[in-house]
């Protein structure tokens, strides 16, 4: 990874702090997970999974998760080191070294995302309450060659794109417990808040820099209310959870870029997932589905963001004080790589809790996150 993938991940973890008002809408212990949690989750992690976790265990003590950060780098081409060897290349005025890194780049697609978020959490025997703030960037590099180039040594017309949606919540889940024909299942509703910020920038491939990309004039804004629905039911060990997440469906456009011309929308559809999960005192196993895709990026350039996935994980808990856990993450649409992920938990006398976690993807992409929590 060079410097400037480097400061370009920093930038984007660091716009998630600006942007929160308040995803990857998920904590570390999921990830480490493969990302499940609808079912499986507790009720710190109830805004970001599904709303009804804050009430499925009314005897826990409060709570505080304080932070949660994590970032993912998907890069599987080599797309921004081979951004900077285009720039290279037209510092050497060298029209076949030019051509060669023009045409290494062509179709290539690099994603970085980065998130951070909060809990606090008031579980009760009647009406549960999980207060979260959260913080997202969801990133693209995208490079638009323009073939006329390949021979010239200067002036060229193709260019780099560097896009971007920063959505930030501040929400609180709100759970009971009901009894339906003897069968205990819990309901949740999160209202929240949302500010969703998109950024478009364009620069020629002969000046590719990642220093300017977050500046106002690449930025549009919109704030807006939302609604999250879900419900688990439990028996025993077993659980079966449904989510349906950001049910007030946003668009919002970024700017037109001056350079490229280039305009894009952001999408921000009702996200369904089914999950289910074996809870036990030392094993955990879980599984989620997405059952819609989650959309992205639309525009004149092709993003390929669309996900929809498919998730397992497992957790082994040594009494409470340490835990082990891994997992699998594969995209039903093809546009992210497969991901094994792994993770380890620490929770001393059950009052502090660190949990880390890391997914394999390939060479050139990977990811972690780590967050902390107290129980008092």
């Amino acid at each position: 990874m060079t410097f400037k993938t480097k400061a370009l991940v920093l930038a984007l973890a660091t716009c998630s702090a600006s942007v929160m008002a308040a995803t990857n809408p998920t904590d570390a212990r999921g990830n480490a997970m493969g990302g499940v949690g609808v079912a499986s989750g507790d009720y710190l992690s109830a805004g970001f999974h599904n709303p009804a976790l804050a009430a499925l265990d009314p005897e826990s003590a409060f709570g505080v998760l304080v932070p949660y950060l994590g970032a993912e780098v998907r890069d599987p081409d080599e797309l921004v080191d081979g951004l900077d060897d285009v720039a290279d290349a037209f510092d050497t005025n060298d029209a076949n070294q030019i051509e060669q890194s023009l045409r290494a780049v062509q179709g290539d697609k690099a994603y970085l995302d980065a998130g951070l978020g909060a809990a606090v959490g008031i579980p009760t025997g009647s009406v549960s309450a999980t207060l979260y703030t959260s913080g997202l960037i969801e990133g693209a590099v995208l490079p638009d060659i323009d073939t006329s180039d390949f021979g010239l040594t200067s002036n060229p017309n193709s260019n780099a794109t560097i896009i971007a949606a920063g959505i930030g919540e501040l929400g609180v889940a709100l759970a009971t417990n009901l009894d339906i024909a003897g069968q205990r299942v819990a309901v949740g509703v999160t209202p929240k808040l949302q500010r969703i910020t998109t950024y478009n920038y364009g620069v020629a491939v002969d000046d590719y820099d990642t220093d300017d990309w977050d500046d106002s004039r690449y930025r549009e804004e919109d704030n807006t209310f939302n609604l999250d629905l879900g419900a688990v039911w439990q028996s025993g060990p077993y659980r079966v959870g449904l989510a349906g997440k950001n049910l007030v469906s946003q668009d919002v456009d970024t700017v037109t870029s001056a350079r490229t011309g280039h305009r894009f929308t952001y999408e921000l559809e009702p996200q369904l997932t089914l999950g289910s999960a074996f809870v036990s005192d030392f094993v955990t196993l879980a599984a989620d589905l997405d059952l819609n895709k989650k959309k992205g990026f639309k525009g004149s350039l092709d993003v390929d963001d669309d996900t929809q996935f498919f998730r397992v994980g497992a957790e082994f808990d040594a009494f409470g004080h340490a835990q082990l856990r891994t997992g699998y993450r594969a995209d039903l649409e093809d546009n992210v790589d497969n991901a094994f992920t792994l993770g380890l938990g620490l929770s001393p006398f059950g009052v502090a809790n660190f949990d880390i976690a890391a997914s394999i993807i390939d060479s050139n992409s990977y990811g972690g996150s780590a967050q902390l929590a107290f129980t008092f």
